[in-house]
């Protein structure tokens, strides 16, 4: 029990470190700034560009194209680790600042989460710095779900991992309505208008990453109602499917202000989160 608390009490103080604290920073404003470019890639294939692939890997990729890409790949691998570093460390021994334990498991499950997505990303950000060009996050997904789909019950665990990712989304979702992102920033130091500005962007910005949860959660669900694995999908392609029409280029555009709304957020947490 000495040991266990000698430990806890010094992974406390390495929570804090100054150190530890720019990881974060330096995170959250990288996790926003993909989320701002995935937006910018909705617009484009909102007004008929269907060659973008509004995705993290598609965002990483549009990125390499700019005048200075290297160097923002660079940064972002960079910040990308790091991010995943401090939400490993919030996933373990963070969040002591929320009541009930079911929430604070939640919590941490969120953070690991996190922390899984920032790396693969920041490892692919790395890899296209090195030449290797990143594949559609479609393309991969449905060669996931077609090697699935083949296992004796695949049709089962596609369907299961269906269910998985819509939970998830009407999690992502209800975080957002309730508004209990709030619990994890310090605002204190903010004015009343900011504080407001913040609380808008968090509630649009987790609703909408709710309901982009949810467009891959209905593609899986498609490929094991069908059993055919091209009916599944990356985020590219629900929203491609979305600018088939008139109504979904709308609620594309929604999705992308609602992309816009979680970057400005993830770069007011980068100075108000909680660690």
């Amino acid at each position: 029990m000495k040991t266990r608390n000698r430990l806890t009490r010094r992974a406390r103080r390495a929570e804090r470190n100054t150190a530890v604290r720019l990881m974060g920073m330096a995170g959250w404003a990288c996790y926003g700034f993909i989320h701002l470019v995935i937006a910018w890639l909705a617009v484009e294939v909102a007004f008929g560009r269907p060659q973008e692939q509004p995705a993290p890997q598609g965002a990483i990729a549009k990125i390499a194209q700019q005048p200075v890409g290297a160097a923002l790949l660079a940064l972002l691998a960079a910040g990308l680790t790091a991010f995943a570093l401090s939400q490993f460390a919030m996933a373990a021994i963070g969040f002591d600042w929320v009541r009930g334990r079911g929430t604070r498991i939640a919590r941490k499950l969120g953070a690991l989460g996190r922390a899984v997505l920032s790396l693969g990303l920041g490892v692919l950000a790395a890899r296209q710095l090195t030449g290797v060009q990143v594949g559609s996050s479609s393309a991969q997904q449905k060669h996931f779900t077609a090697s699935v789909l083949q296992l004796p019950a695949g049709r089962i665990f596609v369907g299961l991992l269906a269910a998985v990712v819509l939970v998830v989304a009407v999690a992502t979702i209800r975080r957002g309505l309730i508004k209990s992102f709030l619990e994890d920033l310090d605002l204190s130091g903010m004015s009343g208008s900011a504080e407001t500005w913040v609380e808008r962007c968090g509630v649009i910005g987790w609703v909408a990453k709710g309901v982009a949860y949810a467009s891959i959660g209905v593609l899986f669900a498609a490929a094991a109602i069908s059993r055919d694995a091209r009916r599944s999908g990356g985020l590219d392609q629900a929203l491609h499917l979305l600018a088939a029409n008139d109504p979904g280029k709308v609620a594309l555009g929604l999705i992308a202000f609602g992309f816009v709304a979680f970057a400005l957020f993830c770069f007011a947490a980068a100075r108000t989160h909680r660690r």
